[in-house]
């Protein structure tokens, strides 16, 4: 799959474009002429809300605030399926798996099954220590909801069924198949799952995992390494039933994964994404951390390398933490943690090249020398920069 180019179609952000039947046509053949090979359509968003007619989740047009309206009766996903296939793209069928709420609206399937919802344990400004919120009351714009609850399983699961079952895909994407962040889950649940996987009652809860300074700082408990391992194979075990799921249905079925290039903070998203033949050496990690890696499950994986410097010496000189905190770096780490099992396609997120399209010339050229390819995210800004010729311009490898 050396050179792919594969384009995101983010349902939030082209709703209103892509409503028009002409845009839609418009939208594929820029597509096409831009060298585009393979296109990622939303089947369900980060609110919880899918873009098909379910007998399971809501639809988007049920979203109170009408901005979908112009959705309502119709089935997005299968409209740029069969646009898409027309066109002879390789489509593939996104789902937002454990977001499934959205804050500022109240709404949501998180909102009617407040048990489904992750706890948080936060810094409290005003309290100067941590305390325990639900998700609808946390920092986060999406209402999350925990992942080892198995009627939250069960419920993620039935929608992908619903979509490979029902859909001519060529494969699915996975997104947001993870925790929200290292301060969720912290419910009684989570603990007792724990306290069962390291065979032993925590002394001080949940200190023992993290706590806060004074000033909001984390500091890490004496079980945090163990406990960041037990959420990554959380998430990989859900990973593994997924993809069950999507080869029964057809073993030719693409079946992938969308993460953020940096492995090595990967602790705050409960996630690890690399091979389980990839041993890390993080102050965070475990001594049998890689077993959890699910790198090996997957087709193929996007990894994000959403940094506006493109090179390594870009970060130094840039003043970054580190110089993986740059498309070549991201590559770096993401090719590392994979161990040469599971192809890579670099990820390019274009409001970080806004108005500097030599840079973004630059990043993908970055992304198709080093890796399997580039994602580019999203469609809306591809539209609203006019950058068509820029993807298929004839400097980059196609």
């Amino acid at each position: 799959m050396k050179d792919t180019t594969i384009l995101w179609v983010d349902f939030i952000a082209n709703a209103d474009y892509l409503a028009s039947k002409e845009n839609q046509k418009i939208f594929m053949e820029n597509a096409k002429n831009a060298g585009v090979t393979r296109l990622v359509i939303d089947a369900k968003i980060p609110f919880g809300q899918v873009t098909f007619p379910s007998s399971i989740a809501p639809h988007v047009s049920s979203v109170e605030d009408g901005r979908y309206d112009a959705w309502r009766g119709r089935n997005f996903l299968q409209e740029m399926l069969e646009l898409g296939h027309q066109e002879g793209f390789i489509v593939l069928a996104n789902l937002d798996v454990f977001a499934e709420g959205e804050k500022a609206a109240e709404e949501g399937v998180a909102y009617e099954k407040k048990e489904w919802q992750t706890t948080f344990y936060q810094y409290n400004p005003s309290l100067k220590k941590g305390e325990f919120v639900a998700a609808e009351d946390s920092s986060e714009y999406a209402v999350w909801v925990n992942p080892i609850l198995p009627e939250v399983e069960d419920y993620e699961l039935s929608i992908l069924q619903e979509v490979v079952e029902n859909y001519d895909v060529d494969g699915v994407v996975l997104d947001r198949c993870r925790y929200p962040n290292v301060y969720g889950d912290f419910s009684d649940c989570s603990k007792n799952r724990f306290e069962d996987f390291t065979g032993e009652k925590l002394k001080n809860w949940p200190e023992d995992i993290l706590s806060f300074t004074a000033e909001g700082e984390l500091v890490r408990g004496n079980h945090f390494n163990k406990w960041a391992e037990w959420r990554a194979g959380n998430i990989t075990e859900y990973v593994k039933k997924a993809k069950r799921i999507v080869k029964k249905r057809n073993p030719n079925l693409l079946f992938s994964i969308y993460v953020g290039s940096w492995h090595p903070l990967y602790y705050h998203e409960g996630v690890n994404w690399g091979s389980n033949t990839f041993q890390p050496d993080y102050d965070w990690t475990s001594e049998t951390y890689h077993v959890t890696g699910y790198g090996d499950e997957l087709d193929f994986i996007m990894t994000g390398c959403y940094y506006p410097d493109v090179t390594k010496d870009e970060a130094i000189s840039n003043q970054k933490p580190a110089d993986w905190y740059s498309v070549e770096g991201g590559i770096e780490v993401s090719l590392k943690a994979l161990n040469g099992k599971t192809p890579v396609v670099a990820s390019l997120y274009l409001k970080d090249y806004e108005n500097n399209p030599e840079q973004f010339l630059k990043a993908i050229k970055m992304c198709k020398e080093r890796s399997a390819g580039v994602m580019l995210f999203d469609t809306s800004h591809l539209i609203s920069f006019q950058w068509w010729d820029l993807v298929k311009k004839p400097s980059i490898k196609q």
